[in-house]
């Protein structure tokens, strides 16, 4: 099991085909903070198809991918 599931699951209840969320709600979800990577890699938030990624299968699984990405806003 992923440590990302929280999200997975998370994605799934909300029913919503589209979601505005703060980095800060998704450490929530997931109850622990985002590693830096995820605020200084665009490859951590990337909607790769393949690969090794654990974090994105937390929202590919759900039927999601990321979009609109604000850095400065950390959303």
């Amino acid at each position: 099991m992923s440590k990302y599931h929280a999200l997975r699951d998370y994605l799934l209840r909300s029913g919503r085909e589209r979601l505005d969320m703060a980095f800060s709600q998704i450490e929530e979800i997931l109850g622990f903070p985002l590693p830096q990577s995820a605020y200084r890699h665009p490859a951590w938030r990337a909607n790769e198809a393949e690969g090794n990624h654990v974090q994105k299968k937390g929202w590919m699984d759900a039927g999601y991918q990321t979009h609109d990405l604000s850095l400065t806003r950390k959303r």
